[in-house]
């Protein structure tokens, strides 16, 4: 895990200072000044939110204890999808970071509710094993979740939700590559339909407010 997180601890923790400070400021106000009663597209500070929620596709991934993965393992309940990879040396762990952050102002804000799910969708099947995604998401959670599968199953996937990833090699370091990825968070709805598109960069307070936000949204009908 250190080598993995290598001299990011101090980032992280900078991220996770900036996203307490902007809490402070109330979540709750943010979310009584958009809120527009029920009717109408929401106005969302970090995304797009979908007034038709997206069907995912089929598809099979493998989870973190070996056991598949599919559509039905989203279904009951709200779930933040991020797509990224264990080696990635500065963006995923940071936003590993700030969903944990997100998640625990979710809980204090509304915990009677039940907090959502956070799933890590690796883009780099070749290293990164179930051992190593258990070990990766359970430093920031251990409730969250991480998935992965053969590139031929996982490709189809990620570009019928629009996510887009490449490995860039490094030809005087062959095992040493990094993946280009997109960094914008995916949240499932409890039905298993994209709900909404997160945009980076994200916030703790940002992912948050929008998140209470939309689940009212959606409870209303």
């Amino acid at each position: 895990m250190a080598r993995m997180l290598h001299n990011r601890t101090l980032q992280i923790l900078l991220l996770l200072l900036a996203g307490a400070v902007a809490m402070a400021i109330g979540i709750g106000a943010g979310m009584s000044q958009r809120d527009a009663g029920g009717a109408g597209p929401l106005s969302l500070d970090g995304g797009t939110w979908l007034p038709e929620p997206r069907a995912l596709p089929d598809f099979e991934l493998i989870d973190m204890q070996g056991e598949p993965f599919t559509r039905a393992s989203l279904e009951g309940q709200w779930s933040f999808l991020f797509f990224g990879y264990t080696y990635c040396p500065d963006i995923c762990p940071l936003t590993m970071a700030l969903l944990g952050s997100a998640v625990e102002e979710i809980q204090r804000a509304e915990p009677r509710a039940g907090s959502p799910g956070v799933v890590f969708v690796s883009v780099d099947p070749e290293r990164d094993t179930p051992e190593a995604l258990k070990e990766y998401v359970g430093y920031f959670n251990a409730d969250f979740t991480g998935v992965t599968a053969p590139m031929e199953r996982l490709t189809p996937f990620t570009r019928a939700l629009g996510i887009l990833h490449r490995k860039a090699e490094d030809p005087r370091d062959p095992d040493n590559y990094l993946v280009d990825h997109s960094a914008s968070i995916l949240l499932i709805n409890p039905q298993g339909q994209l709900q909404a598109v997160l945009s980076a960069p994200h916030q703790v307070d940002t992912l948050a407010s929008d998140f209470l936000l939309i689940r009212k949204h959606f409870e209303r009908g």
